[in-house]
């Protein structure tokens, strides 16, 4: 009775959400979404769900992919990320966003909260890596998810672990089919305005002459309030790219540069 009920509340609780019902009492929060959705997760879900994924976990590394992402850690990251983002009333529209048939390449994306990852592993598909701060490797679950469908880490000031990222998101793109999701402006803007881009990933680019794909989100900005529980409807779109005949010849800091500038011009900024 105690999982129907969480259940119940859950879907009820995001059906009310979904039609704009925006939860400023902490209370109504507490009691008709969050306590339901994580009865319902822990029961269910973390009981029997992530028994299945541990024993297959050890498959794989930090680092090392094999480019073939197991179905059951796909479905595993993506009822996580759904989860998230239904805590925090987050509710995503694509629009333009076929990636089915594409080559595999850098597909950069804009940079707000803490929960654009979460938007990516929602809607992606199985041929693709994040890339990541070194950080994540120290929360145990999240490394788990990462790991299970392949992560890059990056840091500030570890230069020997960035060359190694390089290496590795090319061996990705020309050798295991598969492509690396990054934000190229390194850091979260919180407001939505666009931050400078960082050079760093672009070498990738350079280093194996693929795509780079532009992933746009447009009202993430709105979850980064943490003081109101209001819905955010975001939308993500795949609004254009670079073939690697229009950067060809060019350094990775003016690649950057050509790119910072469509994503402005995307955003009005």
């Amino acid at each position: 009775m105690l999982i129907l009920a969480g259940l119940i509340l859950s879907i009820g609780a995001s059906l009310g959400t979904y039609f704009g019902f925006g939860f400023h009492n902490m209370s109504l929060w507490y009691l008709f979404l969050l306590i339901p959705f994580v009865v319902t997760y822990f029961v269910i879900y973390l009981n029997i769900y992530w028994g299945l994924v541990l024993i297959r976990i050890h498959k794989y590394k930090e680092i090392e992919f094999p480019g073939k992402v197991d179905k059951l850690n796909l479905l595993n990251v993506r009822l996580v990320s759904s989860f998230i983002l239904t805590l925090r009333l987050i509710f995503i529209r694509k629009k333009n966003f076929k990636t089915k048939g594409l080559k595999p390449g850098l597909y950069l994306f804009n940079h707000i909260t803490d929960y654009d990852p979460w938007a990516i592993y929602k809607i992606m598909g199985g041929r693709y890596a994040l890339v990541g701060k070194k950080a994540l490797r120290g929360i145990p679950m999240v490394r788990q998810l990462a790991s299970s469908i392949g992560t890059l880490y990056v840091d500030n000031g570890d230069k020997e672990l960035n060359e190694k990222f390089v290496t590795n998101a090319v061996d990705y793109i020309t050798n295991k089919d598969t492509s690396v999701v990054v934000a190229p402006e390194g850091t979260r803007s919180f407001n939505g305005k666009l931050n400078p881009f960082k050079h760093g990933c672009f070498h990738i680019a350079k280093d194996c002459k693929c795509p780079i794909y532009f992933i746009g989100f447009k009202g993430m900005e709105k979850a980064s309030n943490k003081s109101s529980l209001k819905p955010a409807l975001v939308q993500i779109e795949l609004f254009g790219k670079l073939e690697p005949n229009e950067y060809e010849g060019k350094s990775a800091g003016e690649i950057a540069l050509m790119c910072e500038e469509k994503y402005r011009q995307y955003l009005g900024q």
